[in-house]
């Protein structure tokens, strides 16, 4: 969410590359040169193609069509009745939080699972609630049992930080996720008030708002600034960040690298906050979810994991594994300073390459796994982000031995301190 003040679109560049995050929409773009100069041409006040002038210069006429449809497509351009283009003015009201979808009086909602977690010394309650079907009918639709298996799995993760002594600690906030027929209705109660209120039918915005929620509760100073789709566990060296995609191997080998004496800050959505001109991870060290092809290779270091039951369905459907509180990364300190990026890819058979990469690459693969801005969030965050980026060292690793990766883990770390 941006401020009055801030303006649409922020703009980096890195190596060859322009990158546009767009912050009504949180989205990052990446344009290579002749995108990016057509980009940086576009007026404000409407303008015939022909006439951008520099901007067009490097693009014949199809590519300037194609790139103009595609913006148009997102909502960054417009055009008039005349054909002509121009960047499209913020819409009104951009600035403020999504509406939301009211919890009508007339179904109520039935509470499915509750627990208490307890982060950075704050107790938050989490509910999984339902209200039903909103038609009738005697069968649960296919897309309500989607969306509770998602609600399953995310209280799944929550699992991983449960309060140890919940009738000790005071509740900061109860965070309420609501499954409904037609998606999913988020509110946050802060002194029986609600505060935060979203409705969204997209499963992965429900769980990401879920746990940037939780995350600006509880971290406070500093706040929240970025979230990563990465595994992040620390040494006294520092913090190692895990980023890419769902299969990329990170859940199985945050497993290892736990049962090798690493702290685990989490395998699924660190924050990043920049305190002191540095990046520090606040960790959520929520359980992990492993699949079945991970059991067998992990059985050794935890007995029984293969008898826990498996939570959610399709390709996310795994066992949770809770890490011991003793093994957690603590809330803040020297060893959350992010000192190293790394974005693996597991190859059965293959030997362990370590490929150092530009800040461009490594932002592009950023942006596969997915990242986004905290919603207090802004310009100034985000030149702190890429700042670190191009500070930090960098690598892609391919492997499929978890030994020789713990081991090449551990030397980069050891070299980024250095």
């Amino acid at each position: 969410m941006i401020s009055a003040a801030e303006p649409r679109f922020y703009f980096r560049v890195l190596d060859d590359v322009l990158f546009v995050f767009d912050q009504i929409a949180e989205m990052a773009h990446a344009l290579n040169a002749p995108a990016a100069r057509l980009f940086l041409s576009l007026p404000e006040q409407f303008t015939a193609p022909a006439a951008l002038g520099e901007g067009t210069a490097a693009l014949d006429a199809q590519d300037v069509h194609a790139c103009l449809g595609a913006w148009e497509d997102l909502g960054w351009i417009e055009r008039d009745g005349a054909g002509r283009v121009r960047l499209r003015p913020a819409p009104a009201g951009a600035t403020a939080p999504p509406p939301a979808a009211p919890l009508p009086e007339s179904r109520p909602a039935e509470l499915l699972q509750q627990c208490q977690v307890r982060l950075a010394e704050t107790s938050v309650v989490l509910r999984l609630l339902t209200t039903g079907r909103r038609r009738g009918g005697t069968s649960v639709p296919g897309c309500m049992q989607s969306r509770l298996a998602t609600g399953e799995r995310l209280m799944g993760f929550f699992s991983g930080f449960l309060d140890p002594a919940p009738a000790r600690h005071p509740v900061a906030a109860t965070l309420d996720v609501i499954v409904e027929e037609e998606g999913f209705t988020l509110r946050c109660v802060e002194g029986g008030a609600v505060t935060r209120r979203l409705f969204t039918d997209e499963a992965s915005q429900a769980v990401g708002k879920s746990h940037l929620w939780l995350l600006d509760l509880v971290y406070r100073d500093p706040p929240p600034a970025m979230f990563v789709h990465a595994a992040a566990l620390s040494t006294a060296d520092g913090t190692l960040m895990m980023a890419g995609i769902s299969g990329a191997g990170k859940s199985t080998l945050s497993a290892y690298l736990v049962a090798r004496g690493w702290r685990f800050g989490t395998d699924d959505c660190p924050a990043i906050a920049f305190a002191g001109g540095e990046a520090v991870v606040l960790p959520c060290p929520g359980a992990i979810n492993l699949k079945s092809g991970s059991l067998d290779v992990l059985a050794p270091f935890y007995p029984g994991l293969a008898d826990q039951p498996r939570i959610g369905a399709g390709e996310k459907r795994g066992c949770y594994l809770p890490v011991p509180l003793a093994c957690h990364m603590p809330p803040a300190g020297p060893e959350n300073r992010l000192a190293c990026l790394v974005f693996p890819r597991f190859e059965a058979g293959r030997p362990t390459e370590v490929e150092p990469i530009g800040p461009a690459r490594a932002l592009l693969e950023l942006m596969d796994a997915e990242f986004g801005l905290a919603e207090p969030a802004g310009a100034a965050e985000l030149d702190a982000f890429f700042d670190t980026l191009e500070r930090l060292p960098r690598y892609a690793v391919v492997y499929s031995d978890l030994a020789e990766m713990e081991s090449v883990l551990r030397r980069l770390l050891e070299q980024a301190r250095g």
